[in-house]
């Protein structure tokens, strides 16, 4: 009887450590700002440039020596153009970079009780075509739809503190995203202005060059990412302010979220059945602030 309680004691604990193991995210995904045009009749043009990070860590460093998680250290930037073609036909094309850190207080990839860093740069550029028009005759309220795809690179590096050259892994990627944007602008007056988007994209990994065994790439989702392709949900809201008298200066102040990709969560695998695997992440939220100008306008 006491071997049996002994028994069922080690198993409620072997239960109890695999529920609470920290998976530590990969991350295959960063909202970009929203390029939200503002656009009224043909031969209205927009360029705009925009810092974006984590407001709750842009500012702060981490400290590898401690033993806390730090998660979602993330700056960048965004450019920006958009052009009336006509009164209703637009053309759009931006670009982004992004530098991103997370510290993790273990390491899912082995069983040594160490820290793990995680740094991440992406860069993408898009190009976009659609329609604008007004809702409504007074004209306050404009609607958007705008489709187009983006191409780019991700790349990563998973470290451990203190050092280990055989845990050091790398992984990079060429990216690409096809997205619809539409968006519903809302002219206030002169002055303040309001852009509320949801963006659906499709994203996908190739020319994947990594130093992660079959296992690792099981355990972390990157698995997935060699023959998925990713749908996510994109919102964003921008508002932007003027000067009176400087109708073609404005600032910007957005707030851009992304979804996690939509795949399903798996308790193992096939391939691996004594491990559990885990889906890669976006990146689900980004502020941005910023300065958009309309060359031609002086008011």
């Amino acid at each position: 009887m006491k071997n049996h309680i002994q028994r069922l004691i080690a198993i409620n604990i072997a239960v109890i450590v695999l529920l609470t193991a920290c998976s530590n995210p990969r991350y295959i995904n960063s909202p970009s700002v929203h390029n939200a045009a503002f656009l009224r009749q043909q031969g209205d043009f927009k360029i705009s440039a925009a810092g974006a990070g984590n407001p709750a860590k842009i500012f702060s460093s981490i400290d590898n020596n401690d033993n806390d998680e730090s998660l979602g250290h993330s700056a960048g930037f965004d450019g920006q153009v958009a052009v009336a073609v006509t009164n209703h036909f637009m053309l759009t094309a931006s670009g982004n970079y992004r530098d991103e850190k997370d510290h993790f207080k273990d390491d899912d990839l082995s069983n040594i009780d160490r820290k793990t860093d995680v740094r991440y740069n992406r860069h993408q550029f898009e190009l976009g075509a659609g329609f604008f028009t007004p809702m409504g005759r007074s004209e306050k309220v404009y609607f958007n739809g705008v489709v187009g795809v983006g191409f780019g690179k991700m790349s990563s590096t998973d470290a451990v503190n203190p050092a280990d050259v055989a845990r050091f892994k790398s992984y990079e990627a060429n990216t690409l995203k096809y997205f619809f944007h539409p968006s519903f602008n809302f002219f206030f007056n002169d002055y303040m202005r309001m852009s509320i988007a949801p963006r659906f994209s499709l994203l996908r990994l190739n020319n994947i060059h990594t130093s992660y065994t079959d296992e690792e790439e099981v355990i972390l989702g990157y698995k997935d990412a060699r023959n998925k392709t990713f749908g996510l949900f994109e919102p964003s809201i921008l508002l932007q302010s003027g000067f009176k008298n400087n109708d073609w200066l404005k600032l910007d102040f957005g707030f851009n979220f992304a979804s996690d990709p939509f795949t399903s969560k798996k308790s193992g695998n096939s391939d691996y059945p004594d491990v559990d695997t885990y889906n890669v992440q976006s990146r689900n939220f980004l502020m941005s602030i910023g300065i958009s100008v309309y060359p031609g306008r002086r008011k």
